[in-house]
């Protein structure tokens, strides 16, 4: 800390030092990253003279040494893929002081293995075949790192020497990582005092599972809901949610689509389509329609924390009625710690409604399958009919793996009424699904975000399949090479796990570790509608052409977290009845749990800190300073000047539903020149004319001009 403080002044009287170049100020993230590893080691000391001592010791080591190997990742508030900074920016800038905390790190958890290392040899030994320990160092070294765009086009289209050199030093970084986060925890694991085990234990025999199911609810609504106030400012980061909002408002103001309006550039964001004289987003309209709801009462940015606590009650319901009460307990303890969860419920984005609608319609179809239940299976079909009206292809996955699951209880079980009702309920939801297209689009099997991408890109170019003429979007930063192919699903794939292992659980040791371990053990049979489920979900996300990009983790594989979660309890399961069966004491397993307790709690600390303060404050450069402004200006008609996105973006919510030129408060449109500005200033006349100049015009906030104050017009930007 001494050396950041004054290696500057130094800098210049010392050669040596030269090389390095310092931060003017550090990131508020590395604040929380010298405050995360300062508040570990005065834990660590306060217990230092208690039978905690090893415990505190090796859990403070492990959260000190995520917090800083999280800062050798490359994230930052713009849209880029989680990635290592490139060597010469790790070894000449001050971020070797984290690899070399990184490597004190390491040498400490060597030191502690070898002093144990009898008892870590003979456990392995019993636990881990050969073969499954070589499969888990494989498994995690494939999600250890994902690839940069462009070491991906050096692989496949040349450069192939130095992308691949690249690539493996820094999946080796990636996975010494994940090793010494693995070992670290299993020191603290192992030296948990075995009586405070048997005493928690003891406390989760005698747990109360209905008010444990609650607590996790209510915990992820109040979590989520504070992320969404104080992180995400209650604003929409990214373009699709800046769409769902706008269309959220006209559905609330009781509208299918809007009146294209003069000027309609002005008013332009991402996915918008104006076809003839109908204005409307492209995106699907079942999340807005819940959204809507949101508005009408005056809380839109609560609906989706709400939504992430009745996920965690109906997860319960439903893992309770394929396993037991112990699994269901552990599923929904984790689904509350899980900062991917926090953090997609704390937003604008359709996930969380999309695993609400496949959760009931799952718990429908097993009421359906086991009892017969008519009202159950009549709910099936309408929550499945409901997700084709938030992302479709889930719809299509989630009913194709709920179909078979149904038959799988076998003939003798089927019961033609139930049956009969999911039926009739999923197919009014696809008929409305149609109808709502054809009064967009003219035609009932023609989704509007397809005439939009055909209409803004070329014919075909966002269908599922494969081919040279599929996705070509211009998007090399995340999608780095043209068409899709096997070579862009493995691309994808590997996108996805990497952000999984990492959002997931936030783990030292990696989020999928246990999932990892039930997969080589081959343990199938207990779990093959888990399996089904993860396999049907990266099959049918396999055929289309992009990943989904970085934000909010891998959000296209969201269906895939009960899945994992309810597999990682059951990896644990498995693992604790191979400990205690190998050692012939009944409390061995319990070390299993108390590793899982501490990297979960590790593992929240450090992400959902990092998370807020490095990549989600004011994300993707959006501001929530125009909800200040709009509040004084009345009456008024404000041409923001700058980017369509970030700048006219953030100003886009807080214009009136339907642009009704009597609607009272402001009316925001974009500055696209004089002709643009006097042609809208005597359609809206009347009203009040200000200038609001954008963060990427001022380099830093809005600011508010008067009319007359305004400078001559930027040239008109689409990006």
């Amino acid at each position: 800390m001494l050396f950041i403080l004054f290696a500057r002044p130094l800098a210049s009287r010392f050669a040596l030092l030269t090389a390095f170049s310092l931060p003017r100020a550090f990131p508020s993230s590395e604040y929380w990253t010298l405050a995360v590893a300062a508040g570990s080691l005065l834990a660590a000391g306060a217990l230092s003279r208690t039978r905690w001592r090893a415990t505190a010791g090796w859990a403070a080591l492990a959260l000190a040494g995520q917090a800083f190997s999280l800062q050798l990742l490359q994230v930052g508030n713009h849209i880029r893929p989680q990635l290592f900074f490139g060597w010469t920016d790790l070894l000449r800038s001050y971020r070797i002081l984290f690899l070399a905390a990184l490597a004190l790190q390491a040498l400490l958890v060597s030191a502690g293995v070898l002093r144990r290392r009898a008892e870590f040899v003979k456990a392995c030994s019993r636990i881990f075949p050969l073969p499954a320990f070589l499969g888990l160092l494989v498994l995690q070294g494939l999600a250890a790192i994902g690839f940069a765009p462009g070491e991906v086009r050096g692989l496949v289209l040349g450069g192939f020497a130095r992308a691949a050199a690249m690539q493996t030093t820094k999946t080796g970084l990636g996975l010494l990582i994940l090793v010494v986060g693995t070992l670290n925890l299993c020191l603290a694991a192992a030296s948990f005092p075995d009586d405070a085990l048997e005493n928690l234990h003891a406390r989760w025999q005698r747990r109360n599972s209905r008010r444990l199911v609650w607590a996790a609810a209510l915990w992820v609504v109040l979590i989520s809901s504070l992320i969404a106030w104080l992180v995400l400012e209650r604003m929409p980061h990214v373009p699709d949610e800046v769409a769902y909002v706008s269309q959220a408002k006209y559905l609330a103001a009781g509208r299918l689509y809007l009146e294209t309006p003069p000027q309609a550039r002005a008013f332009e964001c991402e996915f918008d389509m104006f076809d003839g004289p109908k204005w409307y987003a492209a995106t699907p309209a079942g999340w807005p329609a819940l959204l809507a709801l949101g508005f009408l009462l005056g809380v839109p940015w609560l609906v989706n924390p709400l939504l992430g606590g009745i996920a965690i009650l109906l997860a319960h319901a439903l893992v309770r009625r394929i396993y037991d009460h112990d699994v269901a307990d552990g599923t929904v303890l984790l689904l509350a710690a899980s900062p991917w969860l926090l953090f997609l419920s704390a937003s604008l984005m359709p996930h969380p409604a999309g695993l609400v609608f496949s959760l009931l319609g799952l718990l429908g179809v097993e009421r359906a399958r086991n009892h017969g239940s008519v009202l159950w299976a009549a709910i099936a079909g309408l929550a499945i009919g409901a997700l084709l009206h938030v992302r479709p292809l889930e719809a299509v996955i989630i009913a194709g793996v709920g179909g078979l699951w149904w038959l799988g209880a076998g003939w003798k079980k089927m019961r033609l009424g139930a049956l009969a009702a999911t039926v009739i309920c999923g197919a009014a939801m696809t008929v409305l699904f149609l109808g709502y297209n054809h009064a967009l689009t003219g035609q009932a099997t023609y989704v509007p975000i397809s005439k939009f991408t055909d209409a803004h890109y070329y014919p075909g170019a966002n269908r599922l399949g494969f081919g040279k003429d599929i996705g070509n979007f211009g998007w090399t930063e995340l999608d780095p090479l043209p068409g899709h192919g096997p070579i862009d699903v493995a691309v994808n794939t590997n996108i996805n796990a990497n952000l999984l292992n990492v959002e997931l659980f936030g783990w030292p040791c990696g989020s999928v570790l246990l999932v990892s371990l039930l997969l080589l053990w081959r343990n199938f049979r207990d779990d093959a509608l888990l399996w089904g489920l993860l396999l049907a979900l990266w099959a049918g996300f396999s055929l289309y052409w992009f990943a989904g990009g970085p934000d909010f983790g891998p959000r296209y594989w969201y269906q895939m977290i009960l899945p994992c979660v309810v597999l990682t309890v059951r990896g644990g399961m498995v693992l604790a009845q191979r400990c205690d069966e190998g050692s012939g004491s009944a409390g061995r397993g319990n070390k299993v749990w108390a590793f899982v307790l501490l990297a979960s709690a590790i593992g929240l600390v450090n992400l959902a800190g990092w998370r807020s303060l490095d990549k989600y404050r004011h994300y993707r450069d959006v501001r929530p300073d125009v909800r200040k402004l709009s509040a004084g200006l009345g009456r008024s008609l404000v041409f923001v000047r700058g980017q369509a996105f970030p700048d006219y973006a953030a100003a886009i919510p807080f214009n009136p539903p339907t642009l009704d030129r009597n609607a009272p408060g402001p009316i925001f449109a974009r500055d696209l020149g004089a002709e643009s500005r006097a042609e809208l200033t005597a359609y809206f006349s009347g009203r009040t004319v200000w200038t609001l100049e954008g963060p990427s015009v001022t380099g830093e906030g809005f600011r508010l001009l008067e009319f007359s104050q305004q400078p001559e017009p930027l040239q008109p930007s689409n990006h």
